[in-house]
């Protein structure tokens, strides 16, 4: 994650926690933010304090952040579950994705763009990160595996019986794999689910260290992703060529 990611995922954290101060802290003196309740920009950091603690009263609204992305223009976009539930009596009014775009300056946010009820089925963030991760195992390389999962991330291991559970107990299931077995991994391709879930069509070729073709098959691979991490993967091999070795 770059500093403006992290300095992203930091406003989104406050945001939830309604520290609108902590929020305002990271904008610039200058910022723009949108006006979703009366359409138009809120200009400044004291207009966009007022809008988050009084305009946006009535709404409770939570950002559960699932991908961050640096653009070739320096801006960050991310892919969030927006979930909208009444301040008064807790009713949800709306669970939908929400893509955001945010404009930084020395590391301050001047702007944001949204684009509500999102529903694309790629992102430029789950791309780098299907990319890195499978880049990763085909080198072996266990710590740039391993830094594509969440802190807490838990899945179950395929070579033992049992959970995989946090970062130490990642890094050891995927040295003991790396130790035992050589990867070819191509992403056939993917999809963000409704859930928002990752399915990901998988071509594995797994060869024991002397070379010997252990298994060829084409696999789905889920992952449930936090700020941009993997926090959950489950494999489903109902989804096995009939045909593969």
């Amino acid at each position: 994650m770059t500093p403006d990611e992290d300095r992203i995922a930091q406003l989104y954290a406050a945001f939830n926690d309604r520290a609108f101060d902590r929020c305002v802290a990271m904008m610039a003196d200058d910022v723009a933010w949108p006006n979703e309740v009366e359409d138009g920009l809120v200009e400044g950091r004291e207009a966009v304090l007022v809008y988050f603690s009084e305009t946006t009263a009535p709404l409770l609204a939570r950002y559960d952040l699932l991908s961050l992305h640096t653009g070739a223009d320096g801006r960050v976009s991310t892919l969030t579950r927006q979930t909208i539930v009444s301040a008064n009596d807790g009713t949800t009014w709306s669970s939908t994705r929400v893509a955001h775009t945010f404009s930084l300056r020395d590391g301050w946010i001047t702007g944001m763009e949204a684009q509500q009820d999102w529903q694309g089925q790629s992102f430029p963030g789950v791309d780098a990160l299907l990319a890195r991760l499978h880049a990763g195992l085909n080198a072996g390389d266990v710590e740039a595996v391993a830094a594509c999962y969440a802190p807490d991330a838990r899945f179950a291991d395929t070579l033992e019986d049992g959970e995989i559970h946090g970062a130490e107990a990642v890094r050891a299931h995927f040295s003991h794999l790396f130790e035992t077995v050589r990867l070819q991994v191509t992403v056939e391709g993917y999809a963000l689910e409704p859930d928002d879930r990752v399915r990901a069509r998988l071509h594995i070729v797994t060869r024991g260290l002397g070379g010997g073709l252990w298994q060829d098959d084409v696999l789905t691979v889920w992952y449930r992703l936090d700020r941009g991490l993997i926090a959950e993967q489950d494999i489903d091999d109902s989804s096995r060529d009939a045909g593969a070795p």
